[in-house]
């Protein structure tokens, strides 16, 4: 086993560690959790979930809930004996595996510029539902700038603004169930497993998605105060506040339309809404989405920008990429790249198809995760190694229902990426 390097020669964190005031205690740590979960997930995903898993779309939801949750119980243990910006990154070089750390991050990277492109286009779908003839390509990229603005001021400011939209989501969509329930038919509910177990865990792969967020307190370690509590915590209650939420939506949607409806829709909670409550009922929902979109996006550039940050700082990405804005402590020069990439593709692309790309970075990068976590000594543990075993393989058996088109453009995506880090730094050694 590889000894982690100290905090004293660990480049990464002394960078973000010394910049990065540490503003966000364990109650708003735990709240943030749960408002990075409960975003677009629930309204993007939830379709072509059941048009894979059907009338078991309750179960399909499981699978990625235990692996999010012993994927949570790894990044606790590796972030608070790292408590660091930067995540699965920082953890592997840590333990001296900085080709893996490079994996890692473009991983983090990659799910965010695609999920956010995604994330971004359901806004934009959502939106036209209400404004007929809305061009969904420039109001995807519109959002997107919105996202970039809110990321510039630091993350106390961002945090409140994130918990603040979540609120209000969690309100909205509590009346969409409260009202919805007297149209729910129990018979939907009962799993007939038609689709079979191979669509059923493609269902699961691609749910595998919504559950992103559980872990960002951890890749934030560094803005977190007393880390080694506010983490452990903020994970396992944010996860269990999502699991409550999604399941509700799931349910009363599943009751309402059934499995092969619910998979034909691309807004299929607006259309459980409307057959359940009336047209009113749409505007709750098309209300929810619109507000989890601007949080989904805000988050996914909040977390992937710490990503970001850390990888310039280590010189695995330009290095201007790891500066701080002095003021705000925001990593902005991050933000905004990320954000630029994403602002062309949605104007350029629809992407929401390749949406299980996300699930496949996401799934290699907690894998690198929990491959970290096996490498903590017996007196860096807090419990036993088991959850990184067992989730570990879970992501292995997850990223294998990955569609195998998508699965290969993901693999020779970080194959291109590694061999042109090869060549640069080949080129940096053998240069006089």
């Amino acid at each position: 086993m590889k000894k982690p390097v100290s905090k004293a020669t660990n480049e990464v964190g002394a960078g973000s560690q010394n910049a990065a005031a540490r503003q966000v205690g364990r109650i708003a740590a735990t709240l943030l959790t749960a408002a990075m979960i409960i975003g677009t997930g629930i309204f993007g995903a939830l379709g072509d979930t059941a048009a894979h898993a059907g009338s078991t779309l309750l179960l399909a939801m499981i699978p990625g809930a235990l692996v999010a949750w012993s994927t949570g119980v790894s990044g606790a243990q590796l972030g608070v004996n790292f408590p660091e910006a930067g995540g699965a990154f920082v953890w592997a070089r840590a333990f001296h595996y900085d080709s893996l750390a490079f994996i890692a991050g473009c991983c983090y990277l990659g799910q965010g510029i695609v999920g956010t492109s995604v994330v971004a286009l359901a806004f934009a779908y959502y939106s036209a539902q209400a404004v007929h003839g809305l061009p969904i390509h420039v109001t995807a990229a519109a959002i997107v700038l919105v996202a970039v603005a809110l990321n510039s001021f630091g993350i106390a400011f961002t945090s409140r603004v994130v918990i603040g939209l979540m609120a209000v989501i969690v309100a909205l969509l509590f009346v969409f169930v409260a009202f919805s329930l007297p149209r729910v038919e129990v018979s939907n509910l009962s799993p007939r497993f038609e689709t079979g177990p191979l669509e059923f865990m493609a269902g699961a792969a691609i749910f595998f998605w919504a559950w992103d967020g559980f872990m960002r307190t951890a890749i934030m370690a560094g803005e977190m105060k007393d880390p080694r509590r506010t983490i452990p915590f903020s994970i396992a209650g944010g996860i269990a506040i999502a699991a409550i939420v999604f399941y509700a939506v799931a349910t009363v949607a599943l009751g309402v339309l059934g499995g092969a409806e619910l998979g034909k829709d691309d807004v299929p909670l607006f259309k459980a809404a409307t057959r359940a409550i009336g047209s009113w009922g749409g505007w709750v929902i098309l209300a929810a989405a619109w507000l989890a979109s601007i949080n989904e996006l805000i988050s996914d550039l909040l977390s992937a920008s710490r990503v970001g940050l850390a990888m310039g700082q280590a010189h695995e990405m330009p290095g201007w990429l790891g500066e701080l804005h002095p003021r705000f402590n925001a990593p902005r020069h991050a933000v905004l790249a990320i954000g630029a990439i994403t602002f062309v593709l949605v104007l350029l692309f629809d992407l929401r198809q390749i949406l299980p790309l996300a699930s496949f970075y996401l799934l290699v990068w907690f894998a690198i995760t929990h491959f970290a976590a096996l490498q903590l000594s017996l007196e860096q543990r807090l419990t036993s190694p088991f959850f990184s075993w067992f989730g570990l393989f879970g992501c292995l058996v997850l990223v294998f229902f990955i569609p195998p088109m998508l699965l290969a453009i993901g693999a020779a995506s970080l194959a291109g990426l590694f061999a042109i880090r090869w060549v640069i730094r080949r080129r940096a050694a053998l240069s006089p």
